[in-house]
């Protein structure tokens, strides 16, 4: 301890100010320093983090692009299923068309094939996909029911039917309520398909 104070008695303050001064400024350059180096390597383990997923979207992307190639393919196989028109009006008449032409050919005498119209706002809607309801009463036999049941099942276009109601009329002959719901896309290269 007497060496110590012997040392500080050998200097002036000024000397011992001045370098109790460049000691802390020393200890704060070193401070400062260690705080660069570390936002410094912060930032180097954000960027490699960045290039891991980078690097692992890349190597998912062949993958990604098959998985949107069988959307695609199974996107166009559903709109095969689909009625295909200009407008609503023009795709309502060809289902109810085809819906005609099936019952005729199963031997069934149609009595009421009409589209409902859902109370639609404004015209200016312009959906790309939609659905129509269909009403059907008809007369006929339970064979001829059959016909046409087998040939809707067995055409292309895709019809759900939401409610079968089956009553008896005469001997052998049934009078048939049927609602199916058809579906339906707008493009302008419908024309070809209606």
């Amino acid at each position: 301890m007497n060496q110590i104070v012997e040392f500080i008695h050998r200097f002036d303050r000024r000397h011992l100010l001045a370098g109790a001064a460049a000691v802390l400024l020393v200890a704060n350059l070193g401070n400062w320093a260690w705080g660069y180096f570390d936002s410094r390597q912060v930032e180097l383990d954000e960027r490699m983090a960045m290039l891991a997923q980078y690097r692992e979207a890349v190597q998912r992307l062949p993958e990604i692009e098959d998985r949107v190639a069988l959307l695609a393919r199974q996107q166009q196989q559903l709109e095969a299923f689909l009625f295909q028109g200009e407008n609503e009006e023009k795709v309502a008449s060809a289902m109810q068309i085809m819906l005609q032409s099936e019952v005729t050919n199963a031997g069934l005498e149609p009595e009421f094939i009409q589209p409902v119209r859902a109370g639609e706002g404004s015209g200016g809607d312009r959906k790309e996909h939609g659905e129509i309801a269909i009403k059907i009463r008809m007369a006929g036999s339970l064979n001829d029911l059959g016909k046409f049941l087998h040939s809707r099942y067995a055409s292309k276009q895709f019809f759900r039917v939401e409610s079968l109601s089956i009553k008896p009329f005469k001997p052998g002959e049934l009078k048939i309520s049927l609602d199916v719901r058809g579906y339906y896309k707008i493009g302008k290269e419908a024309d070809k398909a209606i």
